[in-house]
């Protein structure tokens, strides 16, 4: 009777150990399943991110349009730091109508940029301005080297009023 009790305790004990186990097995089991379903899902996202630049750059090879991306603009001399910073901003601004145009209409004629800006006048805090275009570099960055000059009206007239 006694191996009987013993057997039937021992039988009670290694299912209860074995449900305690499954149950922390089954757990662990639960949370590596979740990680395979996250990953799985990231790696679809991934492949349809890969499909659509795939397909982008397919588009622009075939395209083959390239476009200014930034304008820099560079005053290589300046009455002051103020005024070459005035001069700088008031050029770029008048130049961001020219981000995203088509590059081979420059590329083909770059006197655009001499012509629109060589010559022009801005007034900037009581002055008038004249710039000089000395250089322009044209590409998807282009890069315009002006210089600024007090003008000599605005000079005479600041002479005046003192």
């Amino acid at each position: 009777m006694r191996t009987r009790q013993f057997l039937a305790t021992f039988s009670v004990g290694a299912l209860f150990g074995s449900a305690v186990l499954l149950t922390f097995s089954g757990h662990d089991l639960d949370l590596l399943y979740l990680r395979l379903t996250e990953r799985q899902n990231e790696l679809n996202q991934l492949q349809e991110d890969h499909q659509k630049l795939q397909e982008k750059l397919t588009h622009i090879e075939k395209s083959n349009v390239r476009k200014i991306h930034k304008i820099n603009v560079t005053v290589l001399q300046a009455p002051d730091e103020f005024i070459k910073l005035a001069v700088q901003k008031e050029v770029k601004n008048r130049m961001k109508k020219l981000v995203d145009k088509e590059l081979k209409l420059f590329e083909e004629n770059p006197d655009v940029f001499h012509d629109f800006l060589d010559s022009r006048q801005f007034h900037i805090s009581d002055h008038l301005i004249t710039i000089k275009m000395k250089y322009v570099v044209v590409g998807e960055t282009t890069t315009i080297f002006i210089e600024a000059f007090k003008d000599a009206e605005s000079l005479s007239h600041s002479a005046q009023g003192t």
